[in-house]
């Protein structure tokens, strides 16, 4: 058994996880308020 503490941006509900050839992957896309915004900033 292993456990480990979650970052504050990881969005814990779309967690996907897959084990192949004995390497278990976990993967753990960041929320969408943690995602960077972009601005578009207009040039004179």
């Amino acid at each position: 058994m292993r456990s480990f503490t979650l970052p504050e941006d990881a969005d814990g509900s779309k967690v996907n996880a897959e084990y192949k050839d004995g390497v278990l992957k976990v993967h753990l896309p960041k929320s969408e308020k943690a995602k960077p915004k972009s601005i578009e900033v207009k040039v004179s």
